[in-house]
């Protein structure tokens, strides 16, 4: 492949929405409503990430009353995880939880639907591989009730692949807390990155998670205007005064303390440090303590309705037909 073939690869800065005539009196008669997985409607398309320093059960909780939507995280003991996941049950009808690809990972995702989960993302930074493909045709097979996400991937071969999969998460190095792209090289930017995905997921019927990039709520909008059904984000969740993540104070400023799942710090706690021959790909991040839960997920939301009115449509179906997008040089 020579340099000028290369795929052009845009993030959310790089692009903007092009005005259409609106179609709506007022932004609140906008439905953001979204199917974020096959069957399942949530209604703001808007999940915190399944990260250790950022979500528990009782932020899960608070999320879930808002509206809005969060995985449990998976690193913890046995005892713990189904703890928590226990605890969200006995609120929540949607108990998201996530599993890896370890020879254990199928009895793990065993007890953790037996004690109320019924949303399970196989949930590795490189997702696109048989391994996960694999584990998730046997949660499937085993519990047709449950609905399954598989990720993470920026090749949209693979939704051939996963047909039987309920969502696929997208994106590879575009979160705040994530190194991927500064040690591995394995990066695309998330607004092209989920894109690509459009045309043939809607053809597949397959719902598509876009995860990573979003910093503003402008990016959260570009996400899911580009073909996303719902949007992860992590850093945004993290600063919120509920979040899990710990705090500490510099320079006379509290902060909160965001990490990677993959980084140095989540592995030391989580498996006493990284093996040998194992790279981190994840960072620490000291982030200024933002608005509370509620604030946020109501900030973001008003900007996903009035995205969509300037793109001239009602609602997300009508939103990922009639978008257009001006590229920024």
């Amino acid at each position: 492949m020579n340099v000028i073939d290369f795929p052009l690869s845009l993030g959310f800065d790089q692009v903007g929405i092009m005005q259409e005539k609106n179609i709506c009196k007022s932004r609140l008669d906008v439905d953001i409503s979204s199917e974020f997985v096959r069957g399942v409607r949530i209604k703001v398309p808007l999940i915190c990430s399944n990260m250790s320093s950022i979500i528990d059960s009782s932020f899960y909780r608070k999320i879930y009353d808002l509206g809005a939507l969060a995985f449990l995280h998976r690193a913890l003991s046995k005892e713990d995880y189904i703890k928590e996941t226990k605890e969200v049950a006995s609120h929540c009808n949607l108990v998201c939880v996530s599993v890896g690809v370890g020879d254990d990972q199928f009895e793990l995702a065993k007890d953790l639907i037996d004690v109320g989960a019924n949303i399970v993302v196989i949930d590795i930074a490189n997702g696109y591989c048989d391994s996960a493909i694999e584990l998730g045709k046997k949660i499937k097979k085993e519990f047709k009730e449950v609905k399954l996400v598989i990720g993470n991937t920026t090749n949209e071969q693979m939704l051939e692949e996963v047909d039987f999969a309920d969502a696929v998460k997208i994106g590879i190095g575009s979160g705040l807390s994530c190194s991927t792209k500064d040690t591995a090289g394995a990066h695309e930017r998330q607004f092209s990155a989920v894109m690509k995905f459009k045309k043939r997921a809607e053809e597949l019927g397959q719902k598509l998670i876009s995860d990573g990039g979003v910093r503003a709520p402008s990016d959260y909008v570009k996400s899911i205007a580009a073909g996303g059904n719902s949007c992860f984000a992590g850093s945004i969740f993290a600063r919120c005064p509920e979040s899990a993540s710990e705090e500490t104070i510099i320079d006379g400023v509290r902060k909160k303390i965001y990490y990677g799942m993959s980084s140095r710090k989540n592995q030391q706690a989580w498996f006493g440090g990284l093996r040998k021959g194992i790279c981190a790909e994840g960072k620490v991040v000291y982030l200024d303590i933002g608005e509370p839960v509620a604030n946020l997920i109501e900030r973001y939301s008003g900007a996903l309705r009035s995205g969509i009115t300037y793109a001239g449509a009602n609602d997300i179906k009508t939103f990922h037909e009639r978008v257009r997008f001006v590229r920024f040089v």
